[in-house]
């Protein structure tokens, strides 16, 4: 017999130790075979799942006292419905095509749980009470072992976040392969900060320069000093930055041109933020080429002054999304020029607010590509100016069916 998994949490071990299924799936804890009776009278099993928060050995306090129920009503042993349980049975998918079927509601000495033992005895309790008037070897504690640990998770740690409201399934739906970063300069650093937490399983970054001085006033987080004098690739930087949250980082240090644009064939989705017109119309023209969906984002900072010669500065960010059913308007939306190298944007430190405005409009924008957020106006170019306050939409796609 393989020996049993390791559960760090002590309320886990302890009711895998007695015999209990238990499972963590998609930040939940699953609890197989409860046996309970059905309408008929039948003893049936069902599945009991809620959200689970692991901290290593600390024994963590679960959400609420609440419960779902995979499988049929559960009743009495009188053949009554079990409505001091069950408080609705409003089915809901709760991941991956898991569903909920009832919502159960019970508190033992009207008092909330103090950890995942005591909740997970308590309904087994209050089903086996009722299954063994009738069955009376009725038991949910069959000793068969699963995985406990989400062996598909990208992340080192749970997403407590998705499962505490709820979404999980929504979130599902953010698990594509690959998706690329080409250029984590300011705003492509952003989008790398918002994109590492969700489930993509692979996220590749292409950039060739340094990370340096001025590059870290325009990223998210604090570098040190000790590794900006490490003259490390912007690529390994952020790499080894979201290291201790997730794994499918995969650095490319060096430019895509026309020689290597190959290596984008077969992604799901690219970003590219990149300030140069040339390599924007390179990247634009072959993803079309080869149906890779894609949001293109630019900024721009102009130095004015007022009517007494104060200086202030002017700024813009404009998102623009392309798929393979809707790309002729990128000769509208995009500029193909190639930039002034002392544009003011790239040596002004002080514009990392827009780098993250342009970075989560853009984000904002994918997640709505991939139905997360809903999405009623279709918009494929986008454009926020600061001094006006005003996000405008310019391009507008076709209705989608289905959507």
């Amino acid at each position: 017999m393989s020996p049993k998994p390791i559960a760090p949490n002590p309320s886990i071990a302890r009711l895998i130790e007695e015999g209990f299924e238990i499972e963590i799936k998609h930040q939940h804890l699953l609890v197989h075979s409860i046996p309970y009776l059905n309408q008929a009278g039948e003893l049936t099993l069902g599945t009991l799942t809620c959200p689970y928060t692991e901290m290593g050995e600390q024994d963590t306090r679960p959400n609420d006292h609440t419960f779902w129920l995979r499988g049929e009503h559960p009743h009495m042993a009188s053949g009554q419905p079990m409505h001091h349980v069950v408080n609705h049975s409003n089915q809901q998918t709760l991941f991956d095509q898991f569903v909920g079927h009832h919502y159960l509601s019970n508190k033992a000495d009207d008092q909330p749980p103090g950890n995942f033992y005591d909740k997970v005895t308590h309904y087994h309790t209050l089903f086996v009470s009722q299954a063994r008037v009738k069955f009376p070897n009725a038991d949910g504690r069959t000793n068969v072992v699963h995985a406990q640990r989400d062996e598909n998770s990208v992340f080192k740690y749970p997403d407590t976040a998705s499962s505490r409201a709820g979404i999980t399934a929504i979130t599902q739906r953010l698990e594509v392969t690959k998706v690329a970063i080409v250029g984590v300069g300011g705003t492509g650093g952003y989008i790398l900060d918002l994109i590492a937490k969700t489930p993509v399983r692979e996220i590749h970054l292409f950039d060739q320069d340094d990370f340096e001085a001025h590059n870290a006033f325009r990223a998210p987080g604090a570098a040190s000093f000790d590794e900006l004098r490490a003259k490390m690739k912007k690529v390994e930087y952020f790499k080894e930055a979201y290291d201790p949250m997730r794994w499918g980082i995969v650095p490319h240090p060096y430019h895509l041109d026309k020689s290597n644009l190959h290596e984008l064939d077969g992604f799901d989705f690219v970003f590219i933020a990149v300030d140069r017109g040339s390599a924007r119309r390179a990247l634009t023209d072959y993803l079309c080429q080869v149906n890779v969906p894609f949001i293109d984002v630019g900024m721009g900072i102009t130095r004015i002054e007022d009517e007494v010669g104060a200086p202030s500065l002017l700024g813009k960010c404009r998102v623009t999304l392309a798929t393979a059913d809707k790309h002729d308007h990128l000769g509208r939306s995009l500029d193909f020029q190639d930039d002034d190298q002392e544009a003011l944007y790239r040596s002004n430190i002080q514009v990392a607010d827009m780098n993250a405005i342009n970075a989560a409009i853009a984000v904002l924008r994918w997640k709505q590509h991939m139905s997360f957020y809903l999405d009623q106006e279709l918009a494929h170019s986008l454009n926020f100016t600061i001094n006006l306050q005003s996000l405008a939409r310019s391009e507008r796609g076709a209705p989608v069916e289905n959507a």
